[in-house]
């Protein structure tokens, strides 16, 4: 197959692969809904459960059906969507998400093996790509790394390097999403405080194995409990992205990490010219599962149209008007691939009028 794009570190991209992107995101934005979560949404669930008064334990069948009724709520307002195999493998799912919506499928299990008392975590397959590549257009993973543990640091980039070379071979792009792994007996504040040395390293070393680099970035406060601790400005926030952006060889994608929409927001809002979209979930919705017009299951998906939609529009505006494209990393791209995308994006402006300034 013919080869229509090369990155600066020698990877190719080819024909299929480059088509699979140019198809969703011709615009060059690649701005992505999150939902592949397994054990937030349990916990997200059995809040909803207790909220509505029911009286049961959520299941994975649970967590099919909250994915699939947001899947249909999304309307087509993202680029693409990211869910785990409970959920892309379940009847008719890409008919449900809509034609217009790129569906990343999750590789790795939500459980990943513990090692060294909780030092290390290593990744490992839910789903065996070869296996799911008719049901999915891209494919996701995530490992949990401790850049002082030697050992499963090594592992996961072996591990990774493996899964990044069976995704090129079937034509599906990755995206590679790294975490850092809070350390056994570590709050979250002294966690927080370690991200802007750390995940340039890990950026370093693991960004090159994927076609997208999901990462997280400092954060500017931490809660422990009750407690709030305020970690960084958002100069640190930007500094650490314009760090990660400098030696990744691939475009990045922003993801929430578990911080509520306000922080989010703002660390979108300081890194945005320097990443090519979103990768962000909860911060979207998780509030929709108990909130005060949440009555049932019904109502659960009108609650995420009415929280999650906007925010979900506003950080796709912020995309559309300050991200680069996803190919901006390429050193070189065929004729036959720039036919297939254009720098123009159409933007959906908010209320229009004239209101005397």
């Amino acid at each position: 197959m013919a080869v229509y794009a090369r990155y600066k570190d020698g990877v190719e991209v080819d024909e299929k692969l480059f088509g699979v992107l140019a198809k969703y995101a011709p615009d060059g934005v690649m701005d992505v809904f999150a939902s592949d979560q397994h054990n937030s949404y349990l916990k997200l669930t059995n809040t909803f459960f207790k909220h509505i008064g029911e009286s049961r334990e959520a299941t994975d069948d649970d967590v099919k059906e909250v994915c699939r009724r947001f899947a249909r709520c999304l309307r087509g307002e993202t680029t693409a969507a990211l869910f785990n195999h409970l959920a892309f493998l379940s009847p008719g799912f890409k008919e449900l998400l809509g034609e217009k919506v790129l569906l990343i499928g999750r590789l790795e299990d939500t459980n990943a093996t513990v090692v060294d008392n909780g030092r290390g975590k290593l990744a490992r397959l839910a789903v065996e790509p070869e296996e799911v590549a008719d049901k999915v257009d891209a494919f996701k993973t995530l490992v949990f790394l401790n850049p002082e543990h030697k050992e499963s640091w090594e592992k996961n980039k072996e591990w990774l390097r493996d899964v990044f070379e069976r995704c090129q071979k079937l034509g599906k792009p990755l995206y590679n999403e790294t975490l850092l792994l809070e350390e056994p007996g570590e709050g979250k504040a002294d966690k927080a405080r370690k991200l802007p040395e750390a995940l340039v390293k890990i950026a370093e070393d693991f960004g090159p194995y994927g076609h997208f680099y999901k990462t997280q970035v400092p954060v500017l406060w931490a809660e422990d409990g009750q407690k709030i601790a305020r970690i960084s400005s958002p100069d640190v926030i930007r500094k650490t992205a314009a760090e990660m952006e400098k030696i990744s060889p691939r475009p990045l994608l922003l993801l929430s990490a578990a911080v509520d929409f306000e922080q989010y927001s703002v660390q979108y809002g300081a890194a945005c010219d320097l990443v090519s979209g979103p990768m962000c979930g909860r911060a979207y919705f998780k509030e929709a599962f108990s909130d005060s017009q949440t009555k049932d299951w019904d109502s659960l998906g009108e609650s995420f149209k009415r929280i999650a939609l906007p925010r979900i529009r506003q950080i796709r505006t912020l995309s559309k008007v300050m991200a680069k494209s996803w190919w901006y990393k390429f050193e070189w791209i065929s004729e036959e691939a720039k036919r297939l995308i254009s720098e123009s994006r159409e933007i959906k402006s908010g209320l229009r009028g004239d209101f005397g300034y």
